[in-house]
């Protein structure tokens, strides 16, 4: 995001009166995150879908139910061509390495516990 910031100011006369949106140029769905965080921990993936009303009473929390589905129902993916084209916006990290990131950090501040010593 920080990239945006800086290449509207550097980019002044292309950027007056935009918006841009700022992620990694790729995306993931729930499953590929779900997958892709068995195989970071070292584990095969276990993944099982679930109908909703199903998953929710497995779940148990109907407040995390709803939380839940309204992440699902607004999650969008939107564009950054436009930044490319008007700022140069050039990702530095892919949307997998910024969750393995995020991760890392937080297995190295002791937030998720991984049974490793």
């Amino acid at each position: 995001m920080a990239q945006v910031f800086y290449k509207a100011v550097t980019h002044r006369g292309q950027a007056l009166g935009e918006s841009f949106d700022a992620q990694a140029a790729d995306h993931v769905t729930l499953y590929g995150f779900a997958k892709h965080m068995y195989e970071y921990f070292g584990q095969e993936p276990r993944i099982r879908f679930l109908p909703w009303p199903d998953w929710c009473r497995y779940e148990g929390s109907q407040e995390e139910c709803g939380h839940t589905y309204y992440h699902i129902a607004r999650s969008g993916v939107f564009s950054i061509e436009k930044a490319k084209k008007l700022l140069d916006y050039q990702p530095k990290y892919t949307c997998l390495e910024t969750i393995d990131l995020a991760v890392k950090s937080y297995v190295d501040r002791g937030l998720i516990k991984t049974g490793a010593k």
